[in-house]
Protein backbone atom coordinates (compact mmCIF):
# COMPACT_ATOMS: atom_id res chain seq x y z
CA UNK A 1 0.00 0.00 0.00
CA UNK A 2 1.51 3.48 -1.10
CA UNK A 3 1.76 6.26 0.45
CA UNK A 4 -1.30 8.96 0.32
CA UNK A 5 -0.38 11.84 -2.05
CA UNK A 6 0.99 14.65 -0.42
CA UNK A 7 -1.54 18.11 -0.77
CA UNK A 8 -0.20 20.80 -1.97
CA UNK A 9 -0.31 23.61 0.23
CA UNK A 10 -2.25 26.54 -0.69
CA UNK A 11 -1.24 30.20 -0.86
CA UNK A 12 -1.61 32.50 2.16
CA UNK A 13 -5.37 33.37 3.15
CA UNK A 14 -7.02 30.76 0.32
CA UNK A 15 -9.30 28.18 1.14
CA UNK A 16 -10.69 24.85 -0.51
CA UNK A 17 -14.19 23.90 -0.71
CA UNK A 18 -15.58 21.40 -3.40
CA UNK A 19 -12.94 21.70 -5.68
CA UNK A 20 -13.17 25.93 -5.67
CA UNK A 21 -10.36 27.94 -4.41
CA UNK A 22 -11.24 31.39 -2.12
CA UNK A 23 -9.85 34.09 -0.56
CA UNK A 24 -10.21 35.00 3.34
CA UNK A 25 -10.03 38.60 4.18
CA UNK A 26 -10.95 41.09 7.43
CA UNK A 27 -12.83 43.84 7.44
CA UNK A 28 -13.99 46.39 10.12
CA UNK A 29 -17.48 47.03 10.91
CA UNK A 30 -19.35 48.89 13.27
CA UNK A 31 -22.21 47.82 15.36
CA UNK A 32 -24.29 48.87 17.93
CA UNK A 33 -21.69 51.81 17.88
CA UNK A 34 -18.61 48.94 18.20
CA UNK A 35 -15.98 48.29 16.00
CA UNK A 36 -14.94 44.25 15.18
CA UNK A 37 -13.21 43.08 13.13
CA UNK A 38 -15.52 40.29 10.66
CA UNK A 39 -14.13 37.45 8.25
CA UNK A 40 -15.29 37.62 4.42
CA UNK A 41 -14.41 35.55 1.64
CA UNK A 42 -14.34 36.32 -1.79
CA UNK A 43 -15.81 34.78 -5.03
CA UNK A 44 -14.58 31.37 -5.94
CA UNK A 45 -12.07 30.55 -8.93
CA UNK A 46 -10.55 27.43 -10.56
CA UNK A 47 -7.31 27.92 -9.10
CA UNK A 48 -5.99 28.31 -5.62
CA UNK A 49 -3.40 31.14 -7.77
CA UNK A 50 -6.06 33.45 -9.38
CA UNK A 51 -7.86 33.55 -6.17
CA UNK A 52 -4.84 34.35 -4.05
CA UNK A 53 -4.14 37.53 -6.42
CA UNK A 54 -7.55 38.19 -6.12
CA UNK A 55 -6.37 38.70 -2.57
CA UNK A 56 -4.01 40.68 -3.13
CA UNK A 57 -5.69 43.47 -4.69
CA UNK A 58 -7.98 42.98 -1.89
CA UNK A 59 -5.27 44.00 0.96
CA UNK A 60 -3.59 46.47 -1.50
CA UNK A 61 -6.74 48.53 -1.36
CA UNK A 62 -7.09 48.04 2.56
CA UNK A 63 -3.43 49.50 2.88
CA UNK A 64 -4.05 52.49 0.61
CA UNK A 65 -7.47 53.26 2.80
CA UNK A 66 -10.00 51.83 0.19
CA UNK A 67 -13.27 50.23 0.13
CA UNK A 68 -13.20 46.69 -0.57
CA UNK A 69 -16.57 45.40 -0.40
CA UNK A 70 -19.97 46.65 -1.17
CA UNK A 71 -23.40 46.58 -0.18
CA UNK A 72 -25.62 43.61 -1.76
CA UNK A 73 -28.25 46.07 -3.21
CA UNK A 74 -30.01 45.76 -6.10
CA UNK A 75 -30.17 48.29 -8.84
CA UNK A 76 -33.70 48.70 -8.69
CA UNK A 77 -33.95 49.21 -5.09
CA UNK A 78 -31.02 51.25 -4.67
CA UNK A 79 -32.60 53.60 -7.17
CA UNK A 80 -35.61 54.08 -5.61
CA UNK A 81 -33.71 55.21 -2.41
CA UNK A 82 -31.72 57.70 -4.68
CA UNK A 83 -34.23 59.25 -6.14
CA UNK A 84 -35.83 59.94 -2.61
CA UNK A 85 -32.87 61.23 -1.13
CA UNK A 86 -32.27 63.02 -4.08
CA UNK A 87 -35.48 64.64 -4.02
CA UNK A 88 -34.55 65.69 -0.29
CA UNK A 89 -31.15 66.76 -0.73
CA UNK A 90 -31.10 68.88 -3.69
CA UNK A 91 -34.93 70.02 -4.00
CA UNK A 92 -35.24 69.67 -7.63
CA UNK A 93 -37.62 70.32 -10.11
CA UNK A 94 -39.97 68.18 -11.05
CA UNK A 95 -39.02 68.13 -14.99
CA UNK A 96 -35.24 67.53 -13.16
CA UNK A 97 -36.41 64.68 -11.46
CA UNK A 98 -38.63 62.74 -14.87
CA UNK A 99 -35.33 63.22 -16.35
CA UNK A 100 -33.13 61.02 -13.69
CA UNK A 101 -36.34 58.56 -13.69
CA UNK A 102 -35.83 58.14 -17.38
CA UNK A 103 -32.17 57.70 -17.87
CA UNK A 104 -32.20 55.24 -14.68
CA UNK A 105 -35.09 53.37 -15.90
CA UNK A 106 -32.84 52.90 -18.95
CA UNK A 107 -29.95 51.81 -17.10
CA UNK A 108 -32.18 48.98 -15.07
CA UNK A 109 -34.09 47.90 -18.35
CA UNK A 110 -30.54 47.09 -20.15
CA UNK A 111 -29.37 45.72 -17.00
CA UNK A 112 -32.48 44.08 -15.50
CA UNK A 113 -33.79 45.42 -12.11
CA UNK A 114 -32.20 42.26 -9.73
CA UNK A 115 -28.96 43.06 -10.97
CA UNK A 116 -26.35 44.11 -7.60
CA UNK A 117 -25.31 47.66 -8.52
CA UNK A 118 -21.44 46.39 -7.60
CA UNK A 119 -21.64 44.21 -10.28
CA UNK A 120 -21.56 47.16 -12.97
CA UNK A 121 -17.97 47.90 -13.26
CA UNK A 122 -16.71 50.41 -16.38
CA UNK A 123 -17.11 47.68 -19.18
CA UNK A 124 -20.50 47.31 -18.58
CA UNK A 125 -21.53 50.37 -18.59
CA UNK A 126 -19.12 51.50 -21.68
CA UNK A 127 -21.34 48.44 -23.09
CA UNK A 128 -24.66 50.01 -21.96
CA UNK A 129 -23.22 53.38 -23.52
CA UNK A 130 -22.69 52.18 -26.76
CA UNK A 131 -25.58 50.19 -27.07
CA UNK A 132 -27.67 53.57 -26.63
CA UNK A 133 -25.64 55.05 -29.65
CA UNK A 134 -26.47 51.67 -31.97
CA UNK A 135 -30.25 52.75 -30.77
CA UNK A 136 -30.02 55.74 -32.54
CA UNK A 137 -30.30 57.94 -29.46
CA UNK A 138 -29.30 61.27 -30.43
CA UNK A 139 -25.92 63.10 -29.08
CA UNK A 140 -27.94 65.49 -26.56
CA UNK A 141 -30.09 62.60 -25.31
CA UNK A 142 -27.09 60.23 -24.56
CA UNK A 143 -25.31 63.17 -22.52
CA UNK A 144 -28.06 63.78 -20.29
CA UNK A 145 -28.23 60.15 -19.74
CA UNK A 146 -24.78 59.82 -18.81
CA UNK A 147 -24.94 63.21 -16.34
CA UNK A 148 -27.83 61.41 -14.60
CA UNK A 149 -26.60 57.59 -14.08
CA UNK A 150 -23.06 59.58 -13.20
CA UNK A 151 -24.35 61.09 -10.64
CA UNK A 152 -26.52 58.07 -9.59
CA UNK A 153 -23.25 56.32 -9.81
CA UNK A 154 -21.92 58.71 -7.22
CA UNK A 155 -24.42 58.18 -4.38
CA UNK A 156 -23.60 54.43 -4.87
CA UNK A 157 -20.54 55.00 -4.38
CA UNK A 158 -21.04 57.25 -1.32
CA UNK A 159 -23.33 54.47 0.34
CA UNK A 160 -20.94 51.89 -0.46
CA UNK A 161 -23.09 50.37 -2.61
CA UNK A 162 -20.51 50.17 -5.45
CA UNK A 163 -16.54 50.54 -4.73
CA UNK A 164 -15.92 52.73 -7.60
CA UNK A 165 -17.95 54.97 -10.50
CA UNK A 166 -18.07 53.06 -13.65
CA UNK A 167 -19.11 56.58 -15.56
CA UNK A 168 -15.52 57.79 -14.71
CA UNK A 169 -13.66 56.01 -17.08
CA UNK A 170 -16.52 55.60 -19.45
CA UNK A 171 -16.13 57.17 -23.53
CA UNK A 172 -18.76 58.96 -24.66
CA UNK A 173 -19.72 57.57 -28.06
CA UNK A 174 -18.39 60.28 -30.48
CA UNK A 175 -20.89 62.04 -33.20
CA UNK A 176 -18.74 62.86 -35.80
CA UNK A 177 -20.13 65.98 -38.00
CA UNK A 178 -20.21 65.42 -41.85
CA UNK A 179 -17.90 67.08 -44.49
CA UNK A 180 -20.96 68.52 -45.58
CA UNK A 181 -22.30 69.76 -42.10
CA UNK A 182 -18.51 71.68 -41.48
CA UNK A 183 -18.70 73.08 -45.47
CA UNK A 184 -22.25 74.41 -44.87
CA UNK A 185 -21.44 75.72 -41.39
CA UNK A 186 -24.57 74.96 -40.03
CA UNK A 187 -23.80 72.18 -37.65
CA UNK A 188 -25.65 71.27 -34.38
CA UNK A 189 -27.39 74.90 -34.97
CA UNK A 190 -30.85 74.98 -33.45
CA UNK A 191 -33.97 75.15 -36.09
CA UNK A 192 -35.66 78.49 -36.00
CA UNK A 193 -37.93 80.56 -38.56
CA UNK A 194 -36.79 83.31 -40.80
CA UNK A 195 -38.59 86.75 -40.53
CA UNK A 196 -40.62 86.48 -43.36
CA UNK A 197 -41.56 82.57 -41.74
CA UNK A 198 -42.28 83.53 -38.96
CA UNK A 199 -44.71 86.52 -40.24
CA UNK A 200 -45.96 83.50 -42.63
CA UNK A 201 -46.69 81.20 -39.57
CA UNK A 202 -48.31 83.86 -37.41
CA UNK A 203 -50.59 84.95 -40.32
CA UNK A 204 -51.82 81.11 -40.64
CA UNK A 205 -52.31 80.73 -36.81
CA UNK A 206 -54.03 84.17 -36.50
CA UNK A 207 -56.95 82.80 -39.65
CA UNK A 208 -56.66 79.02 -38.62
CA UNK A 209 -56.01 78.85 -35.46
CA UNK A 210 -58.10 77.74 -32.56
CA UNK A 211 -58.70 80.79 -29.64
CA UNK A 212 -55.76 81.56 -27.66
CA UNK A 213 -53.03 80.01 -29.96
CA UNK A 214 -52.46 83.06 -31.97
CA UNK A 215 -51.55 85.09 -28.97
CA UNK A 216 -49.60 82.01 -27.46
CA UNK A 217 -47.46 81.51 -30.60
CA UNK A 218 -46.69 85.23 -30.85
CA UNK A 219 -45.52 86.07 -27.28
CA UNK A 220 -43.11 82.85 -27.39
CA UNK A 221 -41.58 84.34 -30.59
CA UNK A 222 -41.53 88.18 -29.26
CA UNK A 223 -40.07 87.19 -25.87
CA UNK A 224 -38.47 84.19 -26.16
CA UNK A 225 -39.58 82.75 -22.72
CA UNK A 226 -39.60 78.91 -22.43
CA UNK A 227 -42.64 77.07 -23.11
CA UNK A 228 -43.01 76.33 -19.21
CA UNK A 229 -42.53 79.53 -17.90
CA UNK A 230 -45.35 80.52 -20.53
CA UNK A 231 -48.05 78.14 -19.29
CA UNK A 232 -47.26 79.34 -15.72
CA UNK A 233 -47.47 82.93 -16.44
CA UNK A 234 -50.50 84.72 -14.92
CA UNK A 235 -52.32 87.77 -15.32
CA UNK A 236 -50.71 89.42 -12.36
CA UNK A 237 -47.16 89.11 -13.57
CA UNK A 238 -47.91 91.69 -16.51
CA UNK A 239 -47.25 94.97 -15.61
CA UNK A 240 -48.77 97.41 -18.34
CA UNK A 241 -47.89 100.38 -17.21
CA UNK A 242 -43.79 99.57 -16.67
CA UNK A 243 -44.45 97.43 -20.56
CA UNK A 244 -42.63 93.91 -18.27
CA UNK A 245 -43.16 90.48 -17.57
CA UNK A 246 -42.19 89.24 -14.31
CA UNK A 247 -40.93 85.27 -14.90
CA UNK A 248 -40.65 83.36 -11.68
CA UNK A 249 -42.01 80.23 -12.19
CA UNK A 250 -42.56 77.37 -14.17
CA UNK A 251 -45.32 74.70 -14.93
CA UNK A 252 -44.76 70.95 -14.96
CA UNK A 253 -47.70 68.67 -15.84
CA UNK A 254 -47.35 65.09 -14.02
CA UNK A 255 -49.80 63.25 -15.54
CA UNK A 256 -53.20 65.48 -16.18
CA UNK A 257 -53.83 69.23 -16.53
CA UNK A 258 -55.29 69.51 -13.15
CA UNK A 259 -52.06 67.38 -11.79
CA UNK A 260 -49.92 70.48 -12.14
CA UNK A 261 -47.17 72.18 -10.09
CA UNK A 262 -45.79 75.09 -10.12
CA UNK A 263 -42.12 75.44 -9.19
CA UNK A 264 -38.97 77.82 -9.33
CA UNK A 265 -37.59 78.57 -13.30
CA UNK A 266 -34.42 76.42 -14.73
CA UNK A 267 -32.10 78.41 -12.53
CA UNK A 268 -31.46 81.53 -10.92
CA UNK A 269 -30.91 83.73 -13.71
CA UNK A 270 -33.74 82.51 -14.92
CA UNK A 271 -36.15 84.66 -12.71
CA UNK A 272 -36.07 87.87 -14.42
CA UNK A 273 -38.67 90.51 -15.54
CA UNK A 274 -38.36 91.14 -19.48
CA UNK A 275 -39.63 94.56 -21.16
CA UNK A 276 -41.91 93.92 -23.96
CA UNK A 277 -43.59 95.88 -26.81
CA UNK A 278 -46.78 97.15 -27.60
CA UNK A 279 -47.63 93.81 -29.94
CA UNK A 280 -47.18 91.45 -27.12
CA UNK A 281 -48.90 94.06 -24.58
CA UNK A 282 -51.93 94.15 -27.47
CA UNK A 283 -51.62 90.30 -27.65
CA UNK A 284 -51.83 89.91 -23.09
CA UNK A 285 -54.88 92.19 -23.65
CA UNK A 286 -56.96 90.32 -26.21
CA UNK A 287 -55.94 87.19 -24.41
CA UNK A 288 -57.39 88.63 -20.96
CA UNK A 289 -60.55 89.86 -22.81
CA UNK A 290 -61.14 86.30 -24.60
CA UNK A 291 -61.44 84.80 -21.06
CA UNK A 292 -63.57 87.31 -19.69
CA UNK A 293 -65.71 86.45 -22.54
CA UNK A 294 -65.78 82.79 -21.66
CA UNK A 295 -66.57 83.30 -17.79
CA UNK A 296 -69.80 85.31 -19.27
CA UNK A 297 -70.77 81.85 -20.76
CA UNK A 298 -69.75 79.66 -18.56
CA UNK A 299 -68.41 78.69 -14.55
CA UNK A 300 -64.85 78.47 -14.33
CA UNK A 301 -63.97 76.18 -10.79
CA UNK A 302 -60.34 76.60 -10.92
CA UNK A 303 -59.33 80.38 -11.78
CA UNK A 304 -56.35 81.31 -10.05
CA UNK A 305 -55.66 83.84 -12.63
CA UNK A 306 -53.36 81.72 -15.47
CA UNK A 307 -52.70 83.96 -18.57
CA UNK A 308 -53.42 80.82 -21.14
CA UNK A 309 -56.11 78.11 -19.92
CA UNK A 310 -56.91 74.48 -20.67
CA UNK A 311 -59.64 74.07 -23.80
CA UNK A 312 -60.55 70.83 -21.63
CA UNK A 313 -60.54 72.38 -18.54
CA UNK A 314 -60.64 76.15 -18.60
CA UNK A 315 -58.92 77.73 -15.97
CA UNK A 316 -56.14 75.22 -15.66
CA UNK A 317 -53.25 76.08 -17.44
CA UNK A 318 -52.96 75.33 -20.71
CA UNK A 319 -51.16 71.82 -22.15
CA UNK A 320 -47.76 71.58 -23.42
CA UNK A 321 -48.51 68.66 -25.09
CA UNK A 322 -51.91 69.76 -26.86
CA UNK A 323 -50.41 73.26 -27.87
CA UNK A 324 -47.15 71.53 -29.56
CA UNK A 325 -49.47 68.97 -31.74
CA UNK A 326 -51.36 72.25 -32.62
CA UNK A 327 -48.02 73.71 -33.53
CA UNK A 328 -47.29 70.58 -35.71
CA UNK A 329 -50.38 70.56 -37.26
CA UNK A 330 -50.57 74.73 -38.15
CA UNK A 331 -46.81 74.19 -39.42
CA UNK A 332 -48.13 71.62 -41.77
CA UNK A 333 -50.91 74.23 -42.98
CA UNK A 334 -47.89 76.99 -43.29
CA UNK A 335 -46.04 74.15 -45.59
CA UNK A 336 -43.11 75.13 -42.79
CA UNK A 337 -40.42 72.15 -41.93
CA UNK A 338 -41.86 69.59 -39.74
CA UNK A 339 -38.54 69.41 -37.60
CA UNK A 340 -39.92 73.31 -36.15
CA UNK A 341 -41.48 72.58 -32.98
CA UNK A 342 -42.26 75.24 -29.93
CA UNK A 343 -38.95 75.89 -28.35
CA UNK A 344 -37.63 76.68 -32.08
CA UNK A 345 -39.69 79.88 -31.59
CA UNK A 346 -37.23 80.31 -28.47
CA UNK A 347 -34.06 80.23 -31.12
CA UNK A 348 -36.12 82.43 -33.46
CA UNK A 349 -36.14 85.41 -31.10
CA UNK A 350 -32.57 84.85 -30.54
CA UNK A 351 -32.16 85.02 -34.64
CA UNK A 352 -34.13 87.90 -34.96
CA UNK A 353 -32.79 90.02 -31.93
CA UNK A 354 -29.20 89.23 -33.28
CA UNK A 355 -30.32 90.22 -36.48
CA UNK A 356 -31.84 93.32 -35.57
CA UNK A 357 -27.95 94.66 -33.88
CA UNK A 358 -29.20 93.81 -30.02
CA UNK A 359 -26.07 92.45 -28.05
CA UNK A 360 -25.40 89.23 -27.20
CA UNK A 361 -25.49 89.72 -23.11
CA UNK A 362 -28.87 91.56 -23.70
CA UNK A 363 -30.37 88.47 -25.22
CA UNK A 364 -28.86 86.25 -22.61
CA UNK A 365 -30.59 88.39 -20.04
CA UNK A 366 -33.90 88.29 -21.98
CA UNK A 367 -33.97 84.51 -21.92
CA UNK A 368 -32.81 83.74 -18.66
CA UNK A 369 -29.14 82.39 -19.94
CA UNK A 370 -26.20 83.36 -18.14
CA UNK A 371 -23.82 81.85 -21.38
CA UNK A 372 -25.41 79.39 -23.43
CA UNK A 373 -23.82 77.84 -25.95
CA UNK A 374 -26.82 77.26 -28.37
CA UNK A 375 -27.77 80.97 -27.40
CA UNK A 376 -24.31 81.90 -28.53
CA UNK A 377 -24.13 79.66 -31.55
CA UNK A 378 -27.17 81.13 -33.12
CA UNK A 379 -26.30 84.75 -32.47
CA UNK A 380 -22.57 83.83 -34.55
CA UNK A 381 -24.05 82.53 -37.60
CA UNK A 382 -26.83 85.47 -38.04
CA UNK A 383 -24.05 87.99 -37.36
CA UNK A 384 -21.43 86.23 -39.80
CA UNK A 385 -21.51 89.52 -42.28
CA UNK A 386 -20.61 91.54 -39.00
CA UNK A 387 -17.57 89.34 -38.22
CA UNK A 388 -16.26 89.04 -41.95
CA UNK A 389 -16.56 92.99 -41.96
CA UNK A 390 -14.59 93.20 -38.42
CA UNK A 391 -11.21 93.42 -40.32
CA UNK A 392 -11.63 96.17 -42.47
CA UNK A 393 -13.26 98.07 -39.70
CA UNK A 394 -10.00 97.55 -37.76
CA UNK A 395 -7.91 98.54 -40.63
CA UNK A 396 -9.65 101.67 -41.46
CA UNK A 397 -9.69 102.81 -37.92
CA UNK A 398 -6.05 102.65 -38.16
CA UNK A 399 -5.38 104.15 -41.31
CA UNK A 400 -7.58 106.96 -40.42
Amino acid sequence: MGRPKKQKKLPPGVRERDGRFTFRYSVYVTENGKKRRKQKETESFNTPEEAYDYGITIRAKQLQGKKVDAKNITLEKLRDIWIEDYQLEREPRLNTVRNRMTATNSLINFFGGNTKAKDIDSDEYQRYLNNLKKRGLEKGTLHRYHESISIFFSYAVRKNAMLSNPGDEANIPAFKISLEQIESGNYELPKFLEKEQLKHFLNIVRFRGQPQEYYFFLILAYTGMRIGELLALKISDFNEAKKTISITKTLTVLTRISDYSLGPPKNLSSVRVISIGDTVIKAIKAQIEWQEKIKNDIEIDHDVGFLFWSYASPGYPASAVYLGNRFSKLLEIAELPSSLTPHSLRHTHVSLSASAGIDLAVIQERLGHKNDEITRRVYLHVTENKRKAAPDQFESIMSG
